[in-house]
């Protein structure tokens, strides 16, 4: 059984809506429904994880059912999903307790499940968080309970004759039998770990001079070999003349209590970690989904100028492309999901490795024809026949030669290779392109993981692919790696399978691997999508606009230098230079300075400021109406840009 959900709301149609919503989203999710005050009251005495309410109700109103909600499980987290209310509701709401807010609209409805999956793991994490410092506090106690037992240790230090003594606790502590004492207190600073040293003797020092108490940790080198956390405190007591002449002190091993701290701070580390991939890869979903539909906004635009037949046929080529690269992206999603949850089944039968090879190489042709790469393959000649799932072994090979492409440059090398090896199955694919820093290579096959996402000059992709990859390997019984010399020197990555028949045939000859004025009237645009880069440009040239098309941002930079447009027009997340980037170099010059600069980019997360100081001019989100985009440029045109 999934999240047990409670729906507050009168119309049963909105119910019925959010319901279907939910179970289309959510893993097997309880619905309980409550759309009168009676039904309100009677759910209150069922077990739900998370509740969401509307806020105009015919008993009463959403802020009412959200204190009385808050008063009942304090924990437990509630969303309103309405239409009735108000910037000003949502804002007393959400300082009354309420964790999320949904404008109930019909493109909404789909947010519904995600918000109530994020407010569940938000609490979650908080409940994680108060048993970690539940845990902690019950260790603290046990602890102080165990010393004061035990009995604490305590010492004195005579200074006239530097002579020690020590309660029979204190020997344990530096790693003697009870009963020991240090010969002096040169012989004491020498069981100190050297990197606390000097700070300990400055606050002996300026205990003794009256300067400030003396209270200190520090680590003790054990005569047993251990190291311990020593938490002392100590009191300098003077004579009739007011010299210092004893300093009577405390001690305990605080060493558990530093394991605890550490391990929290562990903990708190992981968790900020895992919310800035979470928040990264949404944001990265959200630009990878827009630029599709970007390309497929310019298509139906030129469909509707009745454009000929050629334009016509290539539009609808187009929509058919980026649908089909709209369905890859949920598909990776849809196996992340299945992957996390354990529900993947493998179809396996013995499959001739070498016919999958052959089909994943077909499928990934136009990737290396595209940028020009130069593919050798040396494949066994005899079956390497493995016990496996046929699609799934192709989405495997498909996606690391896919990724081999997207990060080799144009131009560069990717190497093929397959053979026998103790009663295995290797394929090996190699390239001579960007290469993993050492830094990194260790997590290239985790969830969301990626090397500069396309935010920070990267490539496009979710970050989901290798980690499918592994999942999908090991569910077939092998393994995966990967390695590489450091960035820009090339990756290889190194498959392994076993065989479905015990065959031992000699690793074939390795094949080498790669080794690692302005015009008014005139525009530069930009964009890494070339679908929709090029259908833009079309429809802009059907305006009357001079355009020039370039595919990254050093190609839109040197462009923007040469032909001196009136108007440039840029993606933000691009290779080799991002838009900010671009933005910045072009201010930076005489010429640049009343070029207007226009962003057009799937990114929409509160960027306006920074895309004011890259010294953009005016900022949309794709999927861009081309109308809008000419009025935007035609105020451009006609509107010269002030210099700065």
């Amino acid at each position: 059984m999934g999240l047990s959900i409670l729906l507050i709301d009168d119309n049963p149609d909105d119910r019925a809506l959010v319901e279907r919503q939910l179970k289309l989203d959510l893993d097997d999710p309880r619905v309980l429904h409550a759309g009168t005050a009676e039904a309100f009251e009677h759910m209150l005495d069922e077990d739900f994880d998370v509740a969401i309410t509307d806020y105009q109700l015919r008993w009463s109103d959403g802020i009412t059912v959200l204190h009385e909600l808050k008063r009942r499980f304090p924990e437990r987290p509630v969303i309103m999903f309405t239409g009735s209310g108000s910037e000003e509701i949502a804002v007393a709401a959400m300082k009354d307790g309420l964790d999320d807010y949904v404008t109930k609209t019909v493109k909404h409805y789909p947010r519904v499940p995600f918000t109530v999956r994020a407010c569940v793991e938000r609490a979650q994490q908080r409940k994680r968080l108060e048993e970690a410092h539940v845990r902690e506090t019950v260790a603290r106690a046990r602890l102080e309970i165990t010393l004061e037992a035990a009995g604490m240790g305590s010492w004195q230090v005579d200074l006239r004759n530097e002579q020690i003594s020590y309660s029979d606790a204190l020997g344990p502590m530096f790693g003697h039998a009870p009963g020991f004492v240090h010969a002096g207190v040169h012989d004491w600073a020498e069981a100190i770990h050297p990197d606390d040293r000097p700070a300990v003797l400055s606050a002996w020092d300026d205990a003794v001079r009256g300067i400030r108490p003396y209270r200190v940790e520090f680590r003790a080198l054990g005569a047993d070999g251990v190291t311990r956390w020593i938490a002392s405190t100590a009191k300098v007591l003077h004579d009739e003349a007011g010299a210092a002449v004893l300093v009577v002190g405390s001690a305990r091993d605080i060493t558990s209590e530093v394991a605890i701290q550490d391990d929290l701070k562990r903990q708190r580390a992981e968790l900020q970690e895992a919310d800035r991939q979470k928040t990264e890869f949404l944001a990265i979903l959200a630009h990878e989904l827009r630029n599709p539909l970007a390309a497929s906004g310019y298509s139906v635009a030129m469909l509707r100028r009745s454009a000929p037949p050629p334009q016509m046929a290539k539009a609808v080529d187009v929509i058919e492309r980026q649908t089909t690269h709209m369905g890859k992206l949920l598909d990776d999603l849809l196996d992340v999901s299945r992957i996390t949850r354990n529900r993947i089944e493998l179809d396996l039968k013995p499959t001739d490795l070498r016919t999958i090879i052959d089909i994943a190489y077909e499928n990934a042709r136009p990737a290396f024809e595209a940028k020009q790469h130069r593919t050798t393959q040396t494949v066994a000649a005899e079956p390497l026949v493995v016990d496996g799932d046929e699609v799934r072994l192709t989405q495997v090979i498909g996606n690391l030669l896919h990724n081999a492409a997207k990060f080799t440059p144009p131009g560069g090398e990717i190497g093929i290779r397959a053979w026998h090896e103790d009663g295995n199955a290797v394929l090996e694919i190699a390239d001579n392109g960007v290469g993993i820093e050492a830094a990194r290579l260790g997590g290239v096959f985790e969830m969301f993981a990626q090397g500069h996402t396309k935010m920070h000059g990267g490539e496009p992709g979710l970050g989901v692919g290798l980690a499918v990859v592994r999942s999908l390997v090991e569910l077939h019984g092998g393994s995966v790696c990967a390695s590489s010399a450091g960035a820009g020197l090339g990756t290889r990555v190194r498959v392994t399978l076993p065989l479905a028949e015990a065959t031992h045939t000699a690793t074939p000859e390795a094949a080498p691997l790669p080794s690692p004025g302005l015009h008014p009237s005139e525009i530069v645009l930009a964009d890494d999508n070339v679908d929709a880069a090029d259908l833009l440009s079309e429809l802009l040239r059907a305006e009357g606009y001079q355009v020039h098309t370039a595919y990254d941002g050093q190609a839109a930079y040197d462009l923007a230098e040469q032909r001196r447009p009136a108007i440039l027009l840029l993606d933000i997340g691009m290779p080799r230079l991002n838009g900010y980037e671009v933005a910045h170099r072009v201010r930076e010059h005489a010429w640049g300075e009343t070029m207007s600069i226009i962003a057009v980019t799937g990114w929409g997360e509160n960027q306006h400021a920074q895309s004011a100081s890259a010294g953009f001019d005016a900022r949309l989100v794709k999927p861009v109406d081309f109308g809008q985009l000419l009025e935007v440029l035609e105020r451009a045109r006609t509107v010269p840009r002030a210099p700065s």
